[in-house]
């Protein structure tokens, strides 16, 4: 389908589940709350052992949700390509990607609607702040602003959570014109990038989720300094996939069609990890950027150290 022909309002929910039942009626109970009067929740269960299927069928039952037949275990992002593969061949004019187990507030989609609504003409993306909450959802802080959004730091880093997220049309035919790629971190950030590069980024200061925080968690919010600081180390020495691995996915599927100077940025951050003076071009580039000072510090020094 193309944005010529779709549906003029709605917006797909794109739900992945996994053993999510503890919380699982409470988010959909916020998703029914929607004030948006056009909302179609399709959910896919990525294996669950637990009673998560079961109460997905009872919901399904209803007429409250649909649901798609496979169920074997892909993973958040191969689960999550797979809903948006399935969404991008209907009629759909939005989509937002949702977790199992967070609350929205009952004015969510309809203020990424309008917000989108500025970007009708060109690939979008609305994101926004996270009201970040324990089991109880009661508020331990709100996730921050970022100071600067661009393809210069979609490159290095990911500041458009997932279950924020709301894509328009042409954002959704852009991502999925071709092959959705596999060897990418997580579904959110590859289209943060992908957006950044062609299209507009919408980020919402206001926080409309909130993101509980629990033992089960598949990549959650550290809240506090030290857990932060851990989960840097770990990316650093234990990267299960480099950015620069990302960025070669990038550009075998877009450098054709990107902006000369993207393009640039994009050759030097790939050259980099097999050429030590790319790797001093890119150090040293304010093109690229993660949003805290102390994060560009260590951007700098793991270029350095061909960690990327």
């Amino acid at each position: 389908m193309t944005s010529d022909v779709c549906a003029a309002n709605r917006v797909t929910v794109l739900m992945s589940t996994y053993n999510g039942c503890q919380f699982l009626q409470q988010q959909l109970d916020s998703l029914y709350a929607q004030t948006y009067p056009d909302v179609k929740i399709l959910v896919r269960d990525d294996g669950s052992s637990d009673a998560t299927r079961d109460l997905l069928a009872a919901e399904c039952a209803q007429g409250a949700i649909e649901q798609l037949a496979e169920h074997h275990n892909l993973g958040a992002t191969g689960s999550f390509f797979a809903l948006l593969r399935h969404a991008a061949d209907t009629d759909t004019a939005y989509v937002a990607f949702c977790d199992q187990d967070d609350v929205w507030q009952a004015d969510k989609i309809a203020r990424a609607v309008a917000l989108l609504s500025s970007a009708a003409n060109r690939p979008a993306l609305y994101c926004s702040r996270l009201d970040i909450v324990d089991e109880q959802l009661q508020s331990l802080e709100l996730s921050a602003v970022p100071r600067k959004i661009g393809f210069g730091n979609a490159l290095v880093e990911n500041i458009a959570v997932g279950c924020t997220m709301v894509l328009n049309r042409k954002a959704i035919d852009l991502l999925c014109r071709q092959n959705l790629p596999s060897h990418v971190y997580v579904h959110d950030w590859w289209c943060y990038l992908v957006i950044s590069c062609f299209g507009d980024i919408i980020f919402d200061d206001t926080a409309l989720i909130k993101y509980r925080q629990h033992g089960g968690n598949v990549i959650g919010a550290a809240t506090n300094h030290l857990g932060v600081l851990k989960r840097k180390v770990a990316r650093l020495f234990n990267a299960r996939l480099w950015i620069s691995e990302q960025a070669s996915t990038f550009y075998e599927l877009f450098a054709e069609r990107m902006p000369p100077v993207e393009r640039e940025l994009l050759t030097t951050l790939c050259k980099a990890k097999s050429s030590f003076w790319y790797r001093l071009r890119l150090a040293f580039s304010p093109a690229v950027w993660r949003q805290k000072p102390v994060d560009n510090v260590i951007l700098r020094l793991v270029i350095l150290m061909n960690r990327i």
